[in-house]
């Protein structure tokens, strides 16, 4: 793995260097310092740093350029997949669509919630009985959601997750467990390294005061 800076690791041997650093500069989307709230509720992680997709999505150019390297995987790592299921969070859509442009899988939506947390129903496209689901998902700073949580939904939906992507993973047990149950079917361009704390045990709410829920940042994407 090649350190991309602070606290970010390139995971990706086929997504060229360059790309990334220009990704990283001129999209600003890591904030390294800071005490973020995610999901943006009383229930929330709290998180010493966060990695925000939304400014990454809005230029095209940057998009087609993380779509292509996870075609290339998909290619590489022989993943046969039916539909790509993610979140319906619009930048997640912005890159499932590019993804689903390179590979010709088709795309089904799952609801997604301003506060950053999965509604309970399918809103877009289709998961046949019996089809396989590459689960994705833009930033997976927990590993939960495609470790966990979009699998038990493609399960009842009737189909199976066979293969899990996300552009940046983080450093959690969960990711971890990921990591070592589909091997090379889990895909990701970057891993940042983002300490993570439940909302009773966090040592940063003495330090720094309460949490700013990610929400905050938004604004960042704004063009």
């Amino acid at each position: 793995m090649d350190s991309l800076g602070d606290r970010l690791t390139a995971t990706s041997d086929t997504f060229p260097r360059e790309r990334l650093e220009t990704i990283l500069r001129e999209a600003r989307p890591f904030h390294a310092d800071g005490h973020f709230l995610y999901p943006a509720d009383d229930q929330g992680n709290h998180l010493q740093g966060y990695f925000l997709l939304e400014p990454v999505a809005t230029d095209s150019r940057l998009v087609d350029w993380i779509a292509e390297d996870v075609a290339t995987w998909v290619d590489r790592a022989t993943i046969h997949a039916d539909v790509l299921f993610a979140p319906a969070q619009p930048a997640v859509k912005v890159l499932g669509e590019a993804i689903a442009r390179k590979t010709a899988i088709p795309t089904a939506y799952w609801e997604y919630r301003p506060s950053g947390r999965f509604g309970d129903r399918l809103v877009e496209g289709q998961v046949d009985p019996g089809a396989r689901a590459l689960v994705f998902n833009g930033v997976s700073h927990t590993g939960r959601c495609v470790g966990q949580r979009l699998p038990g939904f493609v399960e009842s939906l009737g189909g199976t997750s066979v293969a899990a992507a996300v552009f940046v993973k983080g450093s959690t047990p969960k990711v971890a467990e990921t990591e070592d149950r589909l091997g090379d079917r889990f895909y990701s361009a970057v891993r940042a390294e983002v300490p993570l704390f439940v909302p009773n045990g966090c040592p940063l709410c003495a330090r720094m005061g309460p949490p700013v829920p990610w929400t905050a940042l938004l604004g960042e994407a704004s063009p």
